[in-house]
């Protein structure tokens, strides 16, 4: 039993000196790897992608493409679209801004109004008073729940889209 507690405190008490033993032993390793490092891998050769894809059906098979292309299925073709330009049908309170009757409607019922147009560098720009502002806008540009189509400086007038009714009025500057 004596020698086993000899044994034990003579670990306890070298305990550094074996941890830097362990340490100069793989510092040792480390730069052996350094100083003779082994021969690289061989890694395979990677041929050149083709830029178009092969005409004869053999080399088609070869890289795994198929015959004939199929068609492709009923299913992906384009649908009806129109929910996303018209009012939302899920939604309760999606036509109450919206009248039915669209030929009825006229310039005047938009609220928008023709002050001036002027030419600038970049083409011809008109503003527009609405309920909300008054601003310079040029051909094709949105605002609010119009677009502006298009100016015509001759006869002083300008073509607004609404999308509320879906259809384009031509404003006079007044």
């Amino acid at each position: 039993m004596d020698k086993l507690r000899k044994i034990g405190t003579w670990f306890w008490y070298n305990k550094e000196r074996m941890v830097l033993l362990v340490m100069v032993v793989v510092l040792a390793y480390r730069v052996y790897g350094v100083l003779y490092p082994g021969d690289p891998p061989v890694w395979p050769h990677i041929p050149v992608p083709q830029t178009a894809l092969p005409e004869s059906a053999e080399e088609r098979q070869t890289l795994g493409l198929p015959g004939e292309l199929p068609l492709p299925p009923l299913a992906g073709l384009p649908g009806v679209y129109t929910s996303l330009y018209q009012r939302n049908p899920f939604w309760y309170y999606s036509g109450q801004g919206q009248q039915q009757d669209s030929g009825e409607v006229s310039a005047e019922d938009l609220n928008i109004q023709l002050l001036d147009i002027q030419s600038a560098s970049t083409g011809p720009r008109a503003r527009l008073r609405t309920i909300r502002t008054t601003d310079w806008y040029s051909e094709r540009e949105q605002f609010e729940e119009f677009e502006l189509v298009s100016i015509d400086m001759e006869t002083r007038t300008v073509v607004v889209y609404s999308e509320r009714y879906g259809r384009q009025f031509t404003l006079q500057q007044q």
